[in-house]
């Protein structure tokens, strides 16, 4: 799997009608690489919540059940954003679409962005964000 921050990328709904196997996340609520790799293997371990890989990624990154949720929470906006996808040809063909420049750092967490990453999952007290967000994401296993 290849995991890609892209910054200032245009998303058109265009490219969600190729038949292409890849995910486009918002950047700006991904709390690190280390939230993309568990989601990955929360997607492929656990059950499914989606019909659809992809789709289930979307899900397990925004620890919610409901696709509408997740879209609305962290689905794919012009900006900055964060490529999955299974092989670099994949990577390329997305690119060309959506256009920015490949940027892992937009991955990372800042002070602004850890805020923002709190907020949307409903992080409240102490504890360090990064794990707060991976709990968040795997209690959707018992969630009903």
């Amino acid at each position: 799997m290849i995991v890609r921050g892209v910054r200032g990328a245009k998303i058109s709904e265009d490219i969600f009608k190729e038949n292409l196997e890849f995910q486009i996340l918002n950047a700006n609520l991904i709390a690190s690489k280390k939230h993309v790799i568990h989601t990955i293997n929360q997607a492929k371990s656990k059950k499914r919540i989606a019909k659809n890989f992809w789709m289930e990624i979307l899900i397990r990154a925004s620890g919610k059940r409901q696709i509408g949720e997740a879209i609305n929470m962290i689905g794919a906006r012009d900006g900055n954003v964060c490529i999955i996808c299974k092989d670099e040809e994949t990577l390329n063909k997305v690119l060309e679409k959506i256009g920015g420049e490949l940027d892992d750092s937009v991955l990372e967490l800042n002070e602004e962005k850890e805020k923002r990453i709190r907020e949307a999952f409903k992080i409240k007290g102490f504890g360090n964000t990064v794990e707060r967000v991976l709990e968040k994401i795997s209690l959707l296993e018992i969630k009903f």
